[in-house]
């Protein structure tokens, strides 16, 4: 059994990343709890979830806040779905210094 903790740096997985997407959803985007139950990796952000321009504005916010990064214009083109904008959070700050 290998019950180490991952190396610092390595950085939140996809899951933790996940549940911090569904609790800004359920803080932020004030979707249902039936909205975010069907959350998943391969969840459409816009239609999926419903965001409207002001939403996505949140829900962008609310993630360069946490992990501390800033988005570029061209990251939209990128993200269509929850995996999408996970892996991207992921490449951010998995290339930040510590």
């Amino acid at each position: 059994m290998h019950d180490s903790n991952p190396p610092t740096g390595t950085g939140p997985s996809q899951d933790e990343i996940l549940d911090f997407l569904k609790s800004i959803a359920e803080e932020e985007l004030e979707l249902s709890e039936d909205q975010i139950k069907q959350m998943t990796l391969e969840t459409r952000i816009v239609e999926g979830l419903q965001l409207d321009s002001v939403d996505q504005v949140v829900l962008i916010t609310a993630i360069e806040e946490h992990y501390d990064f800033q988005f570029d214009f061209e990251d939209g083109e990128r993200v269509g779905t929850l995996k999408d904008l996970v892996v991207m959070i992921r490449e951010r700050i998995g290339c930040k210094e510590s």
